[in-house]
């Protein structure tokens, strides 16, 4: 990541695996920064202990993106520790894995509340602060 993000708080969804982590971890060291998952944080707390170990600093909060009220908690806690966010990377998504005519509806609607409504509802909360 560029330099222009140092000392920036910054806000990855989805920090916990793939695209998300890799962007974490190259984030800038005087970064402050959030990282939440969806409601899992086996990821979160050896990621945020490797950055503060290389001195970045980092708090791992737990969240489900599909659950606005937990997406709420996120912005709240980010704003409460930092007063600001500075940037979004709206990063959490997931695909699902069966095949359309095995009729997996229960998976279709969790990859449209992670996918769509995640990211409504981290916009949402990020623009009202």
């Amino acid at each position: 990541m560029s330099n222009n993000i140092e000392g920036k708080v910054v806000v990855i969804t989805g920090a916990s695996s793939s695209l998300g982590e890799a962007t974490a971890r190259c984030s800038p060291r005087r970064t402050q920064a959030l990282y939440w998952a969806r409601g899992a944080s086996s990821g979160l707390k050896s990621l945020a202990d490797e950055l503060t170990g290389r001195g970045g600093k980092a708090l791992p909060v737990v969240a489900n993106v599909a659950d606005c009220e937990q997406v709420k908690k996120l912005v709240d806690t980010a704003v409460r520790t930092h007063e600001r966010i500075d940037v979004l990377i709206n990063n959490a998504g997931l695909m699902p894995q069966s095949p359309l005519e095995r009729l997996e509806i229960e998976e279709w609607n969790r990859m449209i509340n992670v996918n769509i409504n995640g990211v409504l509802y981290a916009l949402l909360w990020c623009f009202r602060i």
